[in-house]
């Protein structure tokens, strides 16, 4: 009986199937002509990992609890598919060690470690708390020092969603000019230390080289009105870097952490946060002070001697944003000038004519 590639989403779980090199046709999607995997033959990779992970889930009547077709879908994100596909693959990969009748798949489920606070205040990053009360208290209590937050626990997890860039690797960098004349080259840096404003990424006075991925993202994100001269620079590493790209932590396979799932578990949720929060616009009428939670979790990776963070654009999809801690990393090696001929807005809801 075969699954196929496209029933995962699962990037590791993906690259099995892959690097197997068999076509064929999907007897659980009904995929035609695609990289398939026989999972009659066990053990197998894919069966023994989601035995695994199945382990980490217990029967319980707790308020949280769910069937297992919907735990897997809501907790991770391994399939490409519907919770009753879900089911029926899931009841195939693991009927060695999971019969069709047992408990987990006719009953509710749980990560109990999920509703242990012991468990939470150890491997969480902000130790149970969510996002929103971690910002809170960075806002207005202790933006420091502050308890709730979990280095240990965090730093285990860079590592995983840490990116390497080789020498010579090219981005973007935008300023909106007074006139068609733009910028020179040397003017494409780091404002000076007296102009240096707080950002995502930057307390106020400390610079942070702030570049996106293309022209149209850097285009989007530099936030220009109709009739604005722009001029892009181009920036190159002059050395090999190493950024944390926290906008990928959703798309890591939790295969990555064997016998970690529990760990992984109870932080995916806060790094998806932190990820979307770097990647929000400021509007003109937030506070400052909506910058604080990740420029602490940024000065953190600083500290933990990373060259950046990336994180994806919000304002062009596809398109993502770096924040480099060194300027001295990279070279403007060239400049254009453009003009903002036309901007288009949408709402939302969208208006009528």
């Amino acid at each position: 009986m075969n699954c196929c590639i496209d029933c995962f989403r699962d990037s590791h779980i993906r690259g099995i199937i892959e690097m197997q090199g068999q076509i064929g046709n999907c007897d659980f999607c009904s995929s035609k002509v695609v990289a398939v995997y026989n999972i009659d033959n066990v053990p197998n990779s894919i069966s023994g990992m989601m035995i695994s992970l199945l382990q980490s889930y217990s029967v319980s009547d707790h308020a949280g609890a769910k069937p297992l077709k919907i735990a897997l879908r809501d907790d991770w994100d391994i399939f490409n598919a519907g919770v009753e596909l879900i089911l029926a693959l899931t009841k195939k990969l693991c009927e060695t060690a999971y019969p069709y009748g047992s408990d987990i798949f006719t009953r509710n489920v749980i990560i109990s470690q999920l509703t242990d606070n012991d468990f939470l205040q150890e491997f969480g990053v902000v130790r149970g708390y969510t996002w929103a009360e971690f910002s809170d208290s960075i806002k207005h209590i202790n933006r420091y020092h502050n308890s709730m937050f979990n280095s240990d626990a965090f730093a285990s997890v860079l590592s995983v969603v840490a990116k390497t860039y080789p020498v010579g690797s090219r981005f973007y960098r935008a300023r909106i000019s007074v006139d068609k004349s733009g910028f020179s080259k040397d003017k494409m840096g780091v404002p000076p230390q007296d102009r240096r404003s707080g950002g995502r990424a930057n307390p106020e006075g400390i610079g942070v080289l702030y570049l996106s991925s293309d022209v149209k993202t850097i285009v989007n994100e530099v936030r220009a009105s109709a009739f604005d001269y722009i001029t892009i620079g181009e920036f190159q590493n002059t050395h090999e870097i190493t950024v944390v790209n926290l906008s990928g932590v959703s798309k890591i396979s939790p295969f990555l952490y064997a016998g970690e799932f529990e760990q992984f578990a109870a932080n995916r949720r806060v790094f998806q946060e932190i990820a979307a929060e770097l990647a929000k616009p400021l509007r003109r009428s937030d506070s400052l002070l909506e910058y604080l939670p990740t420029q602490y979790i940024a000065g953190f990776i600083k500290s933990e001697n990373y060259d950046g963070v990336e994180y994806a654009s919000t304002l062009r999809p596809g398109g993502y944003n770096l924040a480099i801690f060194d300027e001295n990393l990279f070279n403007c090696v060239d400049v254009k000038t453009v003009e903002v001929s036309e901007i288009l807005y949408k709402t939302q809801p969208e208006l009528e004519d």
